[in-house]
Protein backbone atom coordinates (compact mmCIF):
# COMPACT_ATOMS: atom_id res chain seq x y z
CA UNK A 1 0.00 0.00 0.00
CA UNK A 2 1.36 3.45 -0.88
CA UNK A 3 -0.02 5.09 2.30
CA UNK A 4 1.68 4.51 5.65
CA UNK A 5 0.71 5.01 9.28
CA UNK A 6 2.72 6.64 12.05
CA UNK A 7 4.81 3.45 12.42
CA UNK A 8 5.59 3.36 8.68
CA UNK A 9 3.37 0.34 8.22
CA UNK A 10 0.66 0.01 5.58
CA UNK A 11 -2.18 2.35 6.52
CA UNK A 12 -5.08 0.49 8.13
CA UNK A 13 -6.94 3.40 9.74
CA UNK A 14 -7.03 7.20 9.73
CA UNK A 15 -7.50 8.80 13.14
CA UNK A 16 -9.55 11.98 12.78
CA UNK A 17 -11.44 14.20 15.21
CA UNK A 18 -14.34 16.29 13.94
CA UNK A 19 -14.02 19.59 15.80
CA UNK A 20 -16.53 21.07 16.36
CA UNK A 21 -18.87 18.10 15.86
CA UNK A 22 -21.19 20.24 13.73
CA UNK A 23 -18.37 21.59 11.57
CA UNK A 24 -16.80 20.38 8.37
CA UNK A 25 -13.13 20.29 9.40
CA UNK A 26 -11.18 17.39 10.87
CA UNK A 27 -8.08 17.23 13.03
CA UNK A 28 -5.57 14.53 12.08
CA UNK A 29 -4.68 12.71 15.32
CA UNK A 30 -1.79 10.60 13.97
CA UNK A 31 0.36 11.33 10.97
CA UNK A 32 0.02 9.47 7.70
CA UNK A 33 2.42 9.35 4.77
CA UNK A 34 2.52 8.68 1.04
CA UNK A 35 5.28 6.57 -0.52
CA UNK A 36 4.93 6.59 -4.27
CA UNK A 37 7.74 4.11 -4.89
CA UNK A 38 7.73 1.44 -2.21
CA UNK A 39 9.65 0.16 -0.36
CA UNK A 40 12.68 2.42 -0.70
CA UNK A 41 11.24 5.68 -2.03
CA UNK A 42 10.88 8.86 0.04
CA UNK A 43 7.76 9.33 2.18
CA UNK A 44 5.69 12.51 2.03
CA UNK A 45 4.17 12.96 5.49
CA UNK A 46 1.08 14.76 6.70
CA UNK A 47 1.83 15.34 10.40
CA UNK A 48 -0.76 15.23 13.14
CA UNK A 49 -2.35 18.61 13.78
CA UNK A 50 -1.09 20.44 16.84
CA UNK A 51 -4.08 22.01 18.58
CA UNK A 52 -1.77 24.24 20.65
CA UNK A 53 -0.46 25.87 17.48
CA UNK A 54 -3.12 28.30 16.19
CA UNK A 55 -1.72 28.29 12.65
CA UNK A 56 -1.65 24.51 12.61
CA UNK A 57 -5.20 24.36 14.00
CA UNK A 58 -6.38 26.47 11.08
CA UNK A 59 -4.81 23.97 8.71
CA UNK A 60 -7.19 21.17 9.54
CA UNK A 61 -8.41 19.07 6.67
CA UNK A 62 -11.84 18.99 5.10
CA UNK A 63 -10.86 15.71 3.38
CA UNK A 64 -11.70 15.95 -0.32
CA UNK A 65 -12.85 19.52 -0.90
CA UNK A 66 -15.92 18.60 -2.91
CA UNK A 67 -18.96 20.94 -2.79
CA UNK A 68 -21.98 19.18 -1.33
CA UNK A 69 -23.93 19.70 -4.54
CA UNK A 70 -21.48 17.36 -6.32
CA UNK A 71 -21.29 14.56 -3.76
CA UNK A 72 -23.32 12.26 -5.98
CA UNK A 73 -20.39 12.38 -8.43
CA UNK A 74 -17.43 12.45 -6.04
CA UNK A 75 -17.72 11.92 -2.29
CA UNK A 76 -15.81 14.02 0.20
CA UNK A 77 -14.35 10.89 1.83
CA UNK A 78 -13.66 7.28 0.99
CA UNK A 79 -10.72 5.90 -0.93
CA UNK A 80 -9.72 9.49 -1.60
CA UNK A 81 -9.40 10.39 2.10
CA UNK A 82 -5.71 9.60 2.56
CA UNK A 83 -4.60 11.32 -0.67
CA UNK A 84 -6.72 14.35 0.24
CA UNK A 85 -5.24 14.66 3.75
CA UNK A 86 -1.66 14.51 2.53
CA UNK A 87 -2.45 16.93 -0.28
CA UNK A 88 -4.12 19.39 2.10
CA UNK A 89 -0.91 19.51 4.15
CA UNK A 90 1.21 20.10 1.06
CA UNK A 91 -1.12 22.91 -0.02
CA UNK A 92 -0.66 24.60 3.36
CA UNK A 93 3.12 24.41 2.99
CA UNK A 94 3.01 25.98 -0.47
CA UNK A 95 1.16 29.00 0.91
CA UNK A 96 4.35 30.11 2.64
CA UNK A 97 6.45 30.09 -0.54
CA UNK A 98 6.99 32.77 -3.21
CA UNK A 99 4.50 32.30 -6.09
CA UNK A 100 6.97 30.79 -8.57
CA UNK A 101 8.32 28.30 -6.03
CA UNK A 102 4.80 27.49 -4.88
CA UNK A 103 3.74 26.67 -8.45
CA UNK A 104 6.68 24.32 -8.90
CA UNK A 105 6.01 22.55 -5.62
CA UNK A 106 2.27 22.35 -6.22
CA UNK A 107 2.81 20.90 -9.69
CA UNK A 108 4.58 17.94 -8.10
CA UNK A 109 2.19 17.75 -5.13
CA UNK A 110 -0.82 17.70 -7.45
CA UNK A 111 0.79 15.00 -9.58
CA UNK A 112 1.39 12.89 -6.48
CA UNK A 113 -2.23 13.47 -5.48
CA UNK A 114 -3.40 12.06 -8.81
CA UNK A 115 -1.04 9.09 -8.54
CA UNK A 116 -2.12 8.45 -4.96
CA UNK A 117 -5.78 8.48 -5.95
CA UNK A 118 -5.16 5.86 -8.60
CA UNK A 119 -3.06 3.74 -6.24
CA UNK A 120 -6.00 3.86 -3.83
CA UNK A 121 -8.13 2.50 -6.69
CA UNK A 122 -10.18 5.65 -7.14
CA UNK A 123 -11.77 5.26 -10.61
CA UNK A 124 -9.80 6.88 -13.42
CA UNK A 125 -12.40 9.50 -14.38
CA UNK A 126 -12.88 10.65 -10.78
CA UNK A 127 -9.15 10.73 -10.08
CA UNK A 128 -8.43 12.90 -13.11
CA UNK A 129 -11.36 15.19 -12.34
CA UNK A 130 -10.07 15.74 -8.80
CA UNK A 131 -6.56 16.36 -10.14
CA UNK A 132 -7.99 18.87 -12.61
CA UNK A 133 -9.73 20.84 -9.87
CA UNK A 134 -6.65 21.06 -7.62
CA UNK A 135 -4.50 21.98 -10.61
CA UNK A 136 -6.76 24.91 -11.50
CA UNK A 137 -6.83 25.92 -7.83
CA UNK A 138 -3.02 25.97 -7.89
CA UNK A 139 -3.07 28.78 -10.43
CA UNK A 140 -5.94 30.60 -8.75
CA UNK A 141 -3.92 30.75 -5.53
CA UNK A 142 -0.45 31.46 -6.86
CA UNK A 143 -0.83 32.94 -10.36
CA UNK A 144 -4.26 34.59 -10.78
CA UNK A 145 -3.50 36.04 -14.23
CA UNK A 146 -2.45 32.67 -15.57
CA UNK A 147 -5.53 31.19 -13.92
CA UNK A 148 -7.74 33.63 -15.82
CA UNK A 149 -6.05 32.69 -19.11
CA UNK A 150 -6.30 28.97 -18.33
CA UNK A 151 -9.98 29.14 -17.41
CA UNK A 152 -10.80 31.42 -20.34
CA UNK A 153 -9.13 29.13 -22.84
CA UNK A 154 -10.89 26.13 -21.31
CA UNK A 155 -14.32 27.77 -21.53
CA UNK A 156 -13.71 28.67 -25.16
CA UNK A 157 -12.55 25.12 -25.74
CA UNK A 158 -15.78 23.72 -24.28
CA UNK A 159 -17.83 26.01 -26.53
CA UNK A 160 -15.77 24.96 -29.55
CA UNK A 161 -16.20 21.26 -28.81
CA UNK A 162 -19.95 21.56 -28.20
CA UNK A 163 -20.41 23.62 -31.37
CA UNK A 164 -18.34 21.16 -33.42
CA UNK A 165 -20.29 18.21 -32.01
CA UNK A 166 -23.60 19.81 -32.97
CA UNK A 167 -22.24 20.61 -36.42
CA UNK A 168 -20.93 17.10 -37.00
CA UNK A 169 -24.21 15.56 -35.82
CA UNK A 170 -26.45 17.81 -37.92
CA UNK A 171 -26.55 17.05 -41.65
CA UNK A 172 -28.21 20.39 -42.44
CA UNK A 173 -25.18 22.22 -41.05
CA UNK A 174 -22.80 20.42 -43.33
CA UNK A 175 -21.61 17.52 -41.23
CA UNK A 176 -19.04 16.58 -43.87
CA UNK A 177 -17.27 19.91 -43.62
CA UNK A 178 -13.68 19.54 -42.33
CA UNK A 179 -14.16 22.83 -40.49
CA UNK A 180 -16.19 21.12 -37.75
CA UNK A 181 -13.47 18.54 -37.20
CA UNK A 182 -10.83 21.25 -37.07
CA UNK A 183 -12.89 23.12 -34.50
CA UNK A 184 -13.24 19.95 -32.41
CA UNK A 185 -9.49 19.33 -32.23
CA UNK A 186 -8.51 22.99 -31.84
CA UNK A 187 -8.46 22.86 -27.99
CA UNK A 188 -6.00 19.95 -28.08
CA UNK A 189 -3.77 21.80 -30.55
CA UNK A 190 -3.77 25.00 -28.50
CA UNK A 191 -2.96 23.05 -25.35
CA UNK A 192 0.56 22.45 -26.69
CA UNK A 193 1.44 26.09 -25.94
CA UNK A 194 1.05 25.40 -22.21
CA UNK A 195 4.03 23.01 -22.34
CA UNK A 196 4.13 20.93 -19.13
CA UNK A 197 0.48 21.81 -18.45
CA UNK A 198 -0.71 20.61 -21.86
CA UNK A 199 -2.44 17.56 -20.38
CA UNK A 200 -4.44 19.82 -18.08
CA UNK A 201 -5.43 22.07 -21.00
CA UNK A 202 -6.54 19.04 -23.00
CA UNK A 203 -8.48 17.48 -20.15
CA UNK A 204 -10.29 20.65 -19.04
CA UNK A 205 -12.23 21.45 -22.24
CA UNK A 206 -12.98 17.89 -23.31
CA UNK A 207 -14.04 16.73 -19.83
CA UNK A 208 -15.97 19.95 -19.41
CA UNK A 209 -17.88 19.42 -22.64
CA UNK A 210 -18.61 15.80 -21.74
CA UNK A 211 -19.76 16.45 -18.18
CA UNK A 212 -21.52 19.81 -18.57
CA UNK A 213 -24.96 18.26 -19.34
CA UNK A 214 -24.69 15.98 -16.29
CA UNK A 215 -23.70 18.89 -14.06
CA UNK A 216 -26.64 20.96 -15.27
CA UNK A 217 -29.07 18.14 -14.51
CA UNK A 218 -27.49 17.67 -11.07
CA UNK A 219 -27.66 21.39 -10.25
CA UNK A 220 -31.28 21.54 -11.33
CA UNK A 221 -32.21 18.54 -9.17
CA UNK A 222 -30.36 19.82 -6.10
CA UNK A 223 -31.75 23.33 -6.61
CA UNK A 224 -35.31 21.99 -6.65
CA UNK A 225 -34.66 19.95 -3.50
CA UNK A 226 -33.12 22.94 -1.68
CA UNK A 227 -36.13 25.05 -2.60
CA UNK A 228 -38.48 22.39 -1.22
CA UNK A 229 -36.33 22.18 1.91
CA UNK A 230 -36.55 25.95 2.36
CA UNK A 231 -40.33 25.93 2.01
CA UNK A 232 -40.72 23.13 4.56
CA UNK A 233 -38.36 24.87 6.98
CA UNK A 234 -40.12 28.22 6.79
CA UNK A 235 -43.70 26.92 6.89
CA UNK A 236 -43.47 23.93 9.22
CA UNK A 237 -40.13 23.57 10.97
CA UNK A 238 -39.24 27.12 11.98
CA UNK A 239 -42.07 27.60 14.53
CA UNK A 240 -40.56 24.73 16.55
CA UNK A 241 -37.04 26.15 16.36
CA UNK A 242 -37.64 29.90 16.74
CA UNK A 243 -39.96 31.62 19.21
CA UNK A 244 -40.21 34.63 16.90
CA UNK A 245 -40.10 33.09 13.44
CA UNK A 246 -41.44 36.09 11.57
CA UNK A 247 -44.08 35.82 8.85
CA UNK A 248 -45.10 32.20 8.43
CA UNK A 249 -48.09 31.10 6.38
CA UNK A 250 -50.19 28.59 8.31
CA UNK A 251 -51.29 25.57 6.26
CA UNK A 252 -54.89 26.21 7.41
CA UNK A 253 -54.86 29.97 6.84
CA UNK A 254 -56.48 31.33 3.72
Amino acid sequence: MPYLDDDEQPLQRIDLAQIPPTGRLFRLERRIGFQEHAPEGPVVWAPAHDEADEDDARRRTDLASVPGVLWSFIGSYGRQSAPAIVHDHRVSLALGLPPEEALVQRFEDDRQFRVGLRQQQVPLLRAWLMWTVVSVERYVRHAPRLAAALIGQSVLGVLAIVTATIGLATPLLGAQSPGWLALAIAPAVLAVFWREERRLLVWLPYAGALLAPLLLVQLAAVGAFRLLELLVRETIDRPFLDDSPGPVVSPTLR
